[in-house]
């Protein structure tokens, strides 16, 4: 059923409908509240597979018990204890909810908190290792996660270099500086050490600079999506 030559790997779209356009991508990571399962049911008919966002290290601002004192002004959200007995069982029905929906497997996000919070990679790792259990064979992607390898290497079927190229700041999109490209770099052979996929997933608001992301992704043998911050343009 699955089988048909997608001419694109991977796409993120954190928004509603754009059936057709989806339909161009193997994969695609949506927001479990922006789909029903009819339409999730067309996808996976047009041999789409559709995965479920899910973040580990962060949460929205209502009081939740499992809350730090501590937020990502970037994006409003606050960080997380991922050890909390609740916050565990609110992911893991999250993810079970996306399952029963018709979603394929799940995308985890803000899996970098514990560079923060080093104290974390035990209990992120345990939570992971529970979503993968949950999951079975059902596809299960990390963004970065780069301090939970490499134990994260064999609980995940790939990795997402998020920001490999390109960037979003509060004065606009940018090439990363020299230094985060050669980390980021550093990460990717590493990456290959490991029998997973790998995707770069950048940022830009111009051609010229969505060009750079394209062509540095494709010189590293990347496949890439190219997007807004909102990851609202698909």
């Amino acid at each position: 059923m699955f089988g048909i030559c997608k001419s694109k790997a991977l796409a993120f779209y954190y928004g509603r409908g754009r059936l057709l356009r989806l339909y161009r991508y193997a994969k695609v990571v949506l927001q479990t509240w922006a789909y029903t399962p009819q339409e999730l049911q067309i996808l996976r008919s047009r041999q789409t597979l559709p995965l479920a966002y899910l973040s580990l290290g962060e949460d929205q601002l209502v009081p939740s018990p499992w809350h730090r004192n501590a937020r990502n002004l970037d994006w409003n959200t606050v960080y997380v204890d991922p050890s909390h007995p609740d916050w565990v069982r609110s992911r893991l029905d999250e993810a079970r909810r996306a399952v029963e929906m018709g979603f394929e497997g799940l995308f985890l996000d803000t899996l970098d908190t514990v560079t923060l919070y080093p104290q974390d990679r035990g209990a992120l790792l345990e939570l992971i290792t529970q979503l993968r259990q949950l999951l079975g064979s059902r596809l299960l992607y990390a963004n970065r996660g780069f301090h939970l390898l490499p134990e994260l290497s064999g609980l995940v079927n790939g990795v997402v270099l998020e920001s490999f190229s390109t960037t979003w700041t509060p004065w606009g999109y940018r090439v990363l500086p020299a230094h985060e490209l050669e980390y980021n770099l550093s990460h990717l052979f590493r990456l290959q050490g490991y029998a997973l996929e790998i995707y770069a997933l950048d940022y830009a608001d111009q051609f010229w600079l969505e060009g750079y992301a394209r062509l540095r992704a494709m010189y590293y043998g990347l496949p890439t999506f190219v997007s807004n911050r909102d990851l609202t343009r698909i």
